[in-house]
């Protein structure tokens, strides 16, 4: 009974407005008063600081900051404009061209946010330009900025990884698979769609000459993603020396090499990746006395023999967290869902004999779903904005490349190799 108390005094203290921070800070202050008195409440300071002081954590502010000078740096318009050339001219060359654009810029920044606030402003002005639908054009923003966080590197991986323990770089490998597989269902979709909709051809793309001089100004935004990923791998850096190494690059570009990033444009994005990295690490750090509370009430335990219960086939164990999964992410922010769950679900997935590698992805493709379904999907209001149309047209364009991404969603879940692949080939450690 304490299990539901828990789970739905979290729910509903989020949902009346309360800061995903506060809202799990407060529950887990109260039950700790309510189980042990006051005694308890220096636990709750130990495990705030201890939050936040973990190694990888560092990756966070970097790559936020990373992908903020790319978008402002004119790092995003030069992949925007490479992607044109490779599918720009077939129907619907611009949608194709949004999808590829998301893929490349996913391996430079690690954040949905930051594609659809980036690119997403480039690729849906173009694609108005040409003849598309507002609503459309914001809709696969929305669904491709998605990709980012699956591909490396990605900061949900990075929170993950400190979750759960494992190994970042292991995490990276495995959402390259699912990132491109990613793509490819949004692309399979928006081929379906071309004539029914009769999207336009474009008629902007460059040949010759001209086509040469883009992709050769836009070689050093594209020598980033594998550089980032060799340096990794290699095992000349971490991830966070990765990240650090990522933002120094993206600040010559855009001062040096494109000339684009102003002092003050600087300064302005300097202080916003801090207040997106403090809103972050404060959710972290408020996390960590909540999960605490769940293992001292045996909640993990509980939910497991609840599941248990209902299945112990591993499959219909699976489809029942992946809907719980995708169900969350109606409501609630990417980062406090996997906080949340994780403590609960961690036994749960040991007990069926799932990879904690594996089930990252898993989270994190359940997680970028939830960006782009109603009613609290952030990159939904983010493309709003953007193309100032209302959130319920975007939202009646949405079907097919949600559907094309819960299919790619089950082909993760079910089939281990997408994930495990690679970081098999790379030798780490993993259970049978």
């Amino acid at each position: 009974m304490l299990v539901a108390y828990i789970l739905v005094a979290t729910c509903i203290t989020i949902l009346l407005g309360f800061p995903i921070a506060g809202a799990l800070g407060l529950i887990a202050g109260v039950i700790m008063i309510a189980t042990s008195g006051t005694d308890l409440l220096l636990i709750f300071i130990q495990r705030t600081y201890a939050a936040t002081t973990s190694f990888p954590l560092l990756a966070i502010p970097f790559f936020i900051l990373a992908g903020n000078l790319m978008n402002v740096g004119g790092t995003t318009e030069r992949i925007f404009e490479v992607a044109k050339l490779l599918v720009g001219r077939v129907r619907g060359g611009l949608a194709y061209v949004n999808v590829i654009g998301s893929m490349i810029f996913a391996g430079m920044s690690g954040s949905a946010v930051a594609d659809a606030a980036g690119l997403g402003v480039i690729e849906i002005r173009a694609m108005v330009k040409e003849g598309y639908k507002a609503k459309f054009a914001a809709t696969i923003s929305a669904v491709s900025a998605t990709i980012g966080p699956i591909i490396p590197p990605s900061i949900p991986f990075v929170i993950y990884g400190s979750l759960a323990n494992v190994s970042v770089g292991a995490l990276f490998l495995a959402g390259i698979i699912p990132g491109l597989l990613m793509g490819i269902g949004l692309m399979i979709a928006i081929g379906l769609q071309a004539k029914k909709l009769n999207l336009p051809v474009s008629q902007g793309v460059k040949f010759g000459s001209e086509a040469w001089n883009t992709v050769l100004k836009a070689i050093p935004a594209l020598a980033l993603p594998p550089a980032i990923l060799i340096a990794i791998f290699s095992g000349v850096v971490t991830p966070t020396e990765a990240a650090v190494l990522a933002t120094a690059y993206a600040f010559v570009l855009g001062q040096f090499v494109y000339r684009e990033l102003t002092w003050q444009a600087l300064i302005d994005t300097v202080w916003e990746s801090g207040r997106q990295t403090a809103q972050v690490l404060f959710i972290i750090s408020m996390s960590a006395p909540f999960g605490w509370v769940l293992i001292q009430q045996q909640v993990p335990n509980q939910i497991l023999q609840a599941l248990m219960k209902l299945s112990a086939d591993p499959i219909m164990i699976l489809l029942i967290i992946n809907l719980v999964l995708l169900f969350l992410g109606m409501f609630l922010e990417t980062i406090a869902i996997m906080i949340i769950t994780y403590p609960i679900l961690a036994p749960v997935i040991g007990a069926i004999g799932i990879d904690p590698i594996h089930f990252g992805v898993i989270m994190v493709v359940n997680m970028m779903i939830g960006l782009v379904t109603p009613p609290v999907g952030l990159c939904l209001f983010v493309v709003s904005g953007i193309a100032k149309v209302p959130i319920a047209e975007i939202v009646s364009e949405l079907a097919p490349y949600l559907f094309a991404m819960v299919v790619v969603l089950g082909l993760v879940t079910y089939i281990p190799g997408f994930s495990m692949w690679l970081p098999q080939l790379f030798g780490f450690g993993l259970i049978k």
